[in-house]
């Protein structure tokens, strides 16, 4: 440990002191809050007043181990050599004495360590009327179902009364898109922390524009202050050379200053310094165009200015910000959409109080708007704000930096008067805040970085802070801390930018004494591979080999999202290599899960063909086919009645008629049963009796269990046996991983956060995030002398201007772009001895390295020099074992394991056909104009062409579009017609139809330009409109702009081809004709929506069976 370190170790302990912490990755944070909680407890009347604050239950309960862990340690008298250690010692000694002079019981009940939620629940249960809660209600974690139940009813109302003549005005705005409006008012519930206190305002639509226009004001004056700043020694050069350029086209000078006043002349300075790429203008763009007559000296003194001002990448990015700036502030249709959806906020608000208080269920920000709401204001705080200012004298926050804005504002209420106390002179009160910038990560859970690096600068909520910085790293290897030294500092900047989010990087000093290793450091390897197997490979081998060099070392492999770890977890199963972990468990996808779905579907309703064969066929029973076929073919009465069926079987073998006799037996003890038992256990009792325990394999019985829960949540909500609900609910709640002592374990970078690893790898780094979506409503705390004000603005779709929106989405893209960086961070620095950094890229004709696809990890890595000159690239490999992912009848899939396809036929034979006989009926959806017939060779067509489009759209989705010959098709093909109870001969005859059409639209230069294109691509539209007074809904398969060709493409999939004798011509006239006016409808549609590239409309017809387009002309 450096002397430096260890002084500001010492120092932020010191219990009369308030202190803001950095503890970057490593540096032995838990160690310093531990030392910092004992030196608090030894000084206070009673344990509850010091408050230490966490964000994780996980959290909360290490940390009150560790302290407990320590005092009776010292107790116990354990030796202890290490300088840290022996400070802890004494510390916890101190503890132990003053606790025995106040007679205290010091344990984990009676420290006050809680996580944020804990805290605020505890509060609203304290004060239940004023907070609104009630008291008496469950927050839950995933709170989606809620939103959307509220959004329902919210809708609902629409035409209803005033409110629902706005709520028709806002639907309006999105020209009738009940999807796309219900979709963004759920959102914005999730996000009501933020607004729900500020919104209101609106109701008084004078005053709040005017606080709008002042914020906004105040904004651009700091902003354009920043950027004159920075220009400041260049000024009095540049400004005349600039002026005599603009007299020599014979306009008025220009004059910038901090005043937005003056922003029209910033936004013609700016044309003038930067190309529209908002790149540094070229010599050769200096031109007589602006003003700059060849040779002239305004031109010359100009041009060297430029080439000055190149280097200077903090000017620039002053200067974009400054063309982005607001240009109004006053007026127009973003301000009414937003008084419209303030009018309109807080009666969804009412409706989603409603669904709470029906299902007894809250969300995590009701808690913590509640939590507030028990407080009261600064002018009136409630009884409860006052005994707690009583009560607590001392905060520690850990993980500061994922700290939200409504989570700030009850801090602030707790803390309220603590400046004043401490100027009294008493024994001052103190706030401790650790928390680690370049770790802030959790945007998407509202974390605002902008808190704690505002923080950092020394205050919050009026208590002065000291701030200081831990440097020493104790996890990783020399190698490693070297390598995050040189590349984060390139990439993260050396200055913090609060208003988005920047965060710079701090230098982290690693220990000495370690031996050189060849295997240790940060590797980067790129593989000539799009499809990843190369780079799954190369995974595997590296992890075997680690595991046969050091078999007790801990390896993760660190992914973006779940999807990305198929690859690397069928490589691994082919290596023999056991692991685990979140990314790959995924409840709703297990098929003991699917098991247990199909009895309770049973139970539900015995008239359930389907369920009731499903059951039969079940892990529990498994009659053959033959048994199956001959007792649907002895009751062919549909829908089926199972437990006559069953009681009154034909003849068959002795072991299929004990089957049968069981499972009617254990059908009959739960009617019987039924109503007379808890929901769970008479589920989990029929399930027992019917051998499920017996038929399910061991690690599959935490899936069981998870099932249950669902099943006792359900019955504390009253619910009973609701399968959409228990469905739903089973598909957002996530599997936790077992406690295992594999070596391997594989999560998302974001669940990586706070462990650590000998060993990392982190592949598909050329994956990029979800792009930004246009939300309803933007908004950004603004920082300024007077403390923290919302910039709040309405999406009006004007995508060109320079409007209050663009420039707070603009702001989000820079927010999110800046939180990659700290991803990278965070996910090389859970490394102890080494970090694998892969991508799987096609090189193509390109020279050089790739710079990887704007919004992916390798565009950030391949930004930086160190980076960027020590990588290896890889050509592919050949992949054996991907040609046979079968074993012992298992195959692997996203989740864990199902039958083979080969099982999965002989499943859909034809007793099941016959059990679910096609039955079509009308609907509003329009696709074909063609009437409908029952035949089965219809059906069987119909499916085909419902699997082809399902296939298209999965391949036109995927980031670079795959090769014909790619596994992943098959796959989709196969998950696809499984949904479908076809004979065998039909699903192969499906299968082979639908393989070649996909075939032939992958090889075909129209068809993968129809499946790649990217700008404004839309695969299986949804839009609706009404016609005759009745609501008609379309979809339209595939939607595009051709940028070259500035034609705005809509294309309708046809799996038909000519038929015997038919030429082609003939074929194309013929389904022209029968398709023209669903074309012509859909190119209305089309037209009708508000893009952001107005450009005219061509329709076609694509069909991949004979890889032809035919324009509707």
């Amino acid at each position: 440990m450096t002397a430096s370190d260890q002084t500001v170790r010492r120092e932020a302990i010191d219990p009369s002191r308030s202190f803001c912490v950095s503890a970057p990755a490593g540096s032995g944070k838990t160690e310093l809050l531990t030392q910092r909680l004992l030196a608090l407890l030894a000084r206070v009347d009673r344990p509850e007043q010091v408050l230490a604050i966490t964000f994780t239950r996980k959290a909360a309960s290490e940390m009150a181990l560790r302290v407990i862990e320590k005092l009776d340690q010292a107790r116990e008298a354990i030796p202890v050599t290490a300088e840290h250690e022996r400070q802890t010692r004494e510390l916890a000694l101190a503890v132990i004495e003053h606790a025995a002079r106040k007679k205290w019981r010091l344990d984990d009940t009676t420290l006050n360590i809680r996580t944020i939620d804990s805290f605020c629940h505890e509060l609203t249960r304290q004060m239940p009327i004023l907070s609104g809660t009630g008291g008496l209600v469950e927050p839950v974690d995933n709170a989606l179902p809620l939103y959307e139940e509220a959004v329902r009813q919210f809708l609902a109302q629409a035409g209803d009364g005033a409110a629902g003549e706005r709520i028709l005005q806002l639907l309006r705005h999105f020209d009738n898109r009940w999807s796309r409006a219900s979709e963004l008012l759920v959102a914005l519930l999730g996000r009501r922390g933020d607004w729900a206190d500020v919104v209101n305002q609106h109701h008084d639509p004078e005053t709040a524009e005017a606080v709008l226009a002042e914020t906004i004001g105040g904004l651009s004056s700091e902003r354009l202050g920043d950027a004159l700043q920075r220009l400041d020694a260049h000024l009095g050069a540049l400004m005349p050379a600039i002026n005599q350029a603009r007299a020599h086209l014979g306009k008025d000078p220009l004059s910038i200053s901090e005043s937005p006043e003056s922003l029209p002349d910033w936004q013609v300075v700016i044309g003038m310094l930067l190309t529209t790429q908002s790149e540094w203008r070229k010599p050769g763009g200096v031109n007589a165009k602006l003003g700059f007559t060849p040779k002239s000296d305004h031109k010359i003194q100009f041009a060297s200015i430029l080439e000055t001002l190149a280097d200077d990448p903090a000017l620039l990015e002053a200067l974009v910000e400054v063309k982005q700036l607001p240009a109004t502030t006053h007026g127009g249709e973003a301000w009414d959409l937003i008084v419209l959806l303030s009018s309109l906020l807080p009666v969804l608000q009412a409706h989603l109080l409603l669904v709470f208080q029906r299902s007894g269920q809250v969300d995590h920000t009701h808690v913590a708007l509640a939590a507030i709401q028990a407080l009261g204001t600064d002018e009136m705080p409630t009884p409860l704000a006052q005994r707690l200012d009583y009560q607590i004298e001392h905060i520690l926050i850990d993980e500061f930096q994922d700290t939200s804005s409504s989570q700030a504002q009850l801090l602030e209420r707790l803390m309220r008067g603590w400046p004043e106390h401490n100027a009294t002179g008493a024994a001052p009160r103190t706030l401790f805040i650790v928390g680690d910038a370049m770790q802030s990560i959790y945007g998407f859970r509202y974390a605002d970085v902008a808190l704690f690096l505002r923080a950092r600068k020394g205050q919050f909520a009026g208590v002065a802070l000291e701030s200081v910085t831990l440097t020493q790293n104790f996890r990783s290897r020399p190698e490693v801390v070297a390598w995050v030294n040189e590349a984060l500092a390139e990439i993260m900047g050396a200055e913090d930018a609060p208003h988005y989010g920047r965060v710079r990087h701090v230098k982290a000093d690693s220990l000495p004494g370690y031996e050189p290793s060849a295997h240790s450091g940060v590797h980067i390897t790129l593989f000539e591979d799009e499809d990843g197997r190369g780079e799954a490979q190369f995974i595997a081998e590296q992890a075997a080999d680690i595991i046969a060099r050091e078999c007790d070392a801990s390896i993760a492999i660190l992914v973006r999202a779940r999807s990305h770890a198929n690859e690397v977890a069928t490589a691994l199963e082919h290596a023999g290599i056991a692991f685990s972990g979140d990314a790959i468990q995924s409840l709703i996808e297990q098929p003991i899960i699917n098991d247990l779905l199909a009895l309770c579907r049973y139970l539900v309703n015995p008239a359930d063909t389907i369920a009731a064969v499903s059951l039969l066929r079940g892990p529990w029973c498994g009659v053959t086919l033959p048994t199956l076929a001959e007792l649907l073919t002895a009751h062919p009465e549909r829908p089926l009645n199972l437990m006559h069926a069953l009681g009154h079987m034909p003849a068959l073998t002795n072991d299929e008629a004990q089957r049968l006799e069981q499972i009617f037996a254990v059908l009959q003890w739960a009617e019987w049963k039924r109503d007379r038992l808890s929901l769970s256990i008479w589920v989990e009792q029929i399930w027992l009796r019917l051998g499920g325990a017996l038929s399910t394999r061991s690690q599959d019985l935490r899936c069981v269990e998870a099932f249950l829960a669902s099943l006792r949540k359900a019955e504390q909500l009253g619910l009973g046996l609701n399968l959409d609900w228990l469905e739903r609910d089973i598909a957002t709640s996530g599997l936790e991983s077992p406690d295992t002592d594999h070596a391997v374990k594989i999560m998302t970078l974001h669940k990586a956060k706070g462990l650590e690893f000998d060993y990392v790898f982190m592949p598909h780094l050329q994956k990029r995030a979800r792009a930004l979506q246009r939300e309803l409503i933007r908004w950004h705390w603004h920082q300024d002398d007077d403390g923290r004000r919302l910039l709040i603005a309405a999406n009006d779709d004007d995508k060109q201007s320079r409007t209050l929106y663009n420039y707070l989405n603009w702001l989000q893209k820079n927010k999110d772009q800046e939180e990659l960086k700290r991803l990278l961070y965070v996910g090389v620095t859970r490394a102890k001895v080494a970090a694998y950094l892969t991508a799987s890229i096609n090189l193509g004709d390109e020279e050089g390295l790739p710079e990887g696809v704007s919004g992916s990890l390798l565009r950030l890595l391949m930004s930086t020099e160190v980076a960027s000159s020590r990588v290896t690239i890889q050509s592919t490999v050949d992949q054996p074992f991907r040609k046979d992912p079968s074993a012992n009848g298992l195959e692997r899939q996203s989740s864990r394991y199902r039958l083979t396809l080969d099982a999965q036929k002989e499943m859909q034979s034809l007793a099941r056909e016959g059990a679910e006989q096609a039955h079509i009926t009308a609907t509003t959806t329009v696709n074909t104009p063609a009437p409908l017939s029952l035949a089965a060779d219809n059906r069987v067509e119909r499916i085909i062409g419902v699997v082809a489009h399902r296939a298209l759209e999965l391949a036109a989705s995927e980031e670079s579009l795959l090769s014909a010959q790619d596994p992943q098709v098959q796959t989709w093909i196969d998950h696809n017609l499984s949904h479908y109870a076809l004979a065998p001969q039909s699903a192969e005859q499906a299968k082979a139809r639908v393989s070649k059409l996909l075939e032939h639209a992958l090889t075909c230069e129209t068809g993968r330009w129809i499946l790649g294109a990217q700008i404004d691509a839309q695969s299986e539209l949804a839009i609706s409109r009404v016609e005759a007074g009745e609501v008609k809904n379309y979809v339209v398969d595939r939607t595009f702009l051709d940028e070259r060709e500035g034609v705005r493409w809509v294309i309708d999939y046809k799996t038909s081809e000519p038929m015997a004798g038919e030429t082609v011509a003939d074929f194309e006239a013929r389904e022209c004709d029968a398709y023209r006016e669903q074309l012509k409808n859909y190119v209305e549609l089309i037209g009708g929506i508000k893009w952001e590239v107005e450009a005219p409309i061509k329709a076609a017809l694509y069909f991949p069976a004979i890889q032809h387009l035919s324009v509707y002309e």
